[in-house]
C-alpha cells in the first residue's frame, strides 16, 4: 500500500470576501490573449498587495474565476472576473490599486461585492459593435441582407458540450 501524500504546512486561509471586476481591454491591449491578461491581474494583485485567498493542495493557485472573454484582437468594455480575498477591503480601493498595476489599456472599470452563485450562469447576453473601414457603398452591400432582421438566436455549448439555447436579441 502507498502512502497518502499530504501538503505540507498550515492550510490556506478562508476566503472572506469575493469581488466581481469588470474590465476592459482597450487600444494596443486589445491583441493580449486570454491568458495574457490572466497573468497580468495575478502580477496585479500581488502588486497591489491584495489579501488574495490561495487554493490548497500542493501547488496553491490564486482564487480569481474569469468568465466569457473576448477574443484576442477584440477591443472590451466589460469582461468580468472574480476574486476571492482572505480581509475584507473596500471595492473601490482595490480598483484603483489594481488599475494602477496594470498596464496602460487593461482598465479595472469597476469592482463591486459579488453575489452568490457562478458568474458564467449570471451572464446571459453580449454586445458587439463592428466598425469597417470601407466605402460606404461596399458596407451597404455587405450589411443590406442583415438589416431587415428583427432579432438573431443562436445556441451555445456549455462546457460538458451541450447545447444551450440564448434568448433572441432584438434589433
Amino acid at each position: 500500500m502507498s502512502a497518502h501524500r499530504v501538503p505540507s504546512g498550515p492550510p490556506p486561509e478562508p476566503v472572506v470576501q469575493k469581488l466581481r471586476l469588470r474590465y476592459a481591454k482597450r487600444g494596443r491591449m486589445r491583441f493580449t490573449s486570454v491568458r495574457d491578461f490572466q497573468r497580468a491581474l495575478e502580477r496585479a494583485v500581488r502588486k497591489a498587495e491584495l489579501p488574495i485567498g490561495f487554493s490548497a493542495g500542493f501547488h496553491p493557485h490564486p482564487k480569481i474565476s474569469y468568465a466569457n472573454a473576448a477574443p484576442s484582437g477584440a477591443a472590451s468594455e466589460a469582461e468580468y472576473a472574480e476574486i476571492g480575498l482572505t480581509a475584507r477591503c473596500d471595492p473601490e480601493d482595490v480598483r484603483t490599486r489594481l488599475d494602477a498595476a496594470l498596464p496602460a489599456g487593461l482598465d479595472i472599470v469597476e469592482v463591486v461585492e459579488a453575489t452568490p452563485g457562478a458568474l458564467a450562469d449570471r451572464l446571459d447576453t453580449s454586445g458587439l459593435t463592428l466598425e469597417a473601414k470601407a466605402t460606404r457603398l461596399n458596407v451597404s452591400l455587405a450589411v443590406r441582407p442583415s438589416m431587415t432582421c428583427r432579432s438573431a438566436c443562436w445556441t451555445r455549448l456549455s462546457a460538458q458540450g451541450s447545447p444551450s439555447p440564448n434568448p433572441c436579441g432584438t434589433f
